[in-house]
């Protein structure tokens, strides 16, 4: 249990190589990208506070948009606090795993949480984990809006500690559950998710032309999500069955998403891939996609 990863994921996704990633497209297809933040946009770092976009990203992104190209991020972090990262980006977010979404960034009224959230029985949650780590150094408490995260990456062998607090704070918590991630443990609100979050933007942002969703993300809070995206996921609703698009995972760890790339650094060749692919005059393109499907 040392990075919170599940175990019970076989699937073994193909590689993609970035530099290539246009011949995975086709012209007669719109797209849209659904992109998670840490581990896919931002380095992951000791303390998530000191995570940063590299200014080149969103530059990058910003000019994929131009192209008519729908982007939004889904993302573990609080609303507030993906706002900042993705500053000056304008796009719709779903934050907290799904618990806040922003379909439109212009507008905090334009805002909703997709469950119920007992604030009061949150503050309880929180200072019940933060007297139980207070034998310890090395955790870091992040308080969200909606939720509550105990990292432990400063010191990976308090992973088996962070899980046992997690655990015996929620006995008493029904309403609650325990989402897993690298070197973390987060005390969320029952019913959302990732995926659930991708069906919800991808209603909104999508117009009478059906656009092809891809998925890039890089922990196990993200697989909800390619499976929503790849339409494998039997937990969600209806629509997802109809949704045929791409999952791709930061990382060659067992993942239900079809395809992966190594690290950030491919990410951003792979982005970089798709803009000059945006930018290809329609004479250049080719009739179909190549997209193959893991058996």
């Amino acid at each position: 249990m040392t990075s919170g990863r599940s175990p019970s994921i076989n699937r073994r996704p193909i590689y993609i190589p970035p530099k290539n990633f246009a011949d995975y497209l086709s012209h007669q297809q719109g797209y849209c990208l659904f992109l998670d933040i840490d581990g896919t946009l931002a380095d992951f770092t000791l303390n998530p506070k000191d995570s940063v976009i590299p200014t080149s990203t969103l530059t990058l992104l910003q000019k994929i948009q131009t192209h008519g190209v729908k982007i939004a991020a889904v993302t573990g972090r609080s609303l507030a606090e993906a706002k900042q990262m993705l500053f000056p980006l304008m796009l719709p977010i779903a934050a907290t795993h799904g618990l806040e979404i922003a379909f439109d960034d212009d507008s905090d009224h334009n805002e909703t949480n997709v469950v119920s959230v007992n604030i009061m029985e949150l503050a309880v949650i929180t200072e019940s984990i933060i007297q139980s780590c207070i034998p310890f150094d090395d955790f870091i408490i992040e308080n969200k809006p909606y939720s509550v995260a105990l990292h432990f990456r400063k010191n990976p062998a308090l992973a088996d500690p962070a899980y046992t607090i997690m655990v015996e704070t929620l006995k008493s918590h029904d309403n609650w559950t325990l989402k897993s991630g690298k070197y973390v443990w987060e005390v969320v609100p029952k019913g959302a998710n990732k995926g659930s979050a991708i069906l919800a933007l991808l209603k909104k942002m999508q117009s009478n032309k059906s656009v092809f969703p891809i998925f890039i993300g890089d922990d196990i809070t993200d697989e909800a999500g390619f499976m929503a995206v790849q339409g494998e996921s039997k937990s969600l609703e209806d629509d997802s069955q109809l949704i045929k698009g791409m999952g791709i995972k930061v990382g060659s760890e067992s993942t239900h998403a079809n395809y992966y790339v190594h690290d950030i650094y491919e990410v951003t060749i792979l982005l970089d891939s798709f803009l000059s692919f945006c930018q290809q005059p329609n004479a250049l393109v080719k009739e179909t996609v190549r997209v193959r499907h893991v058996v």
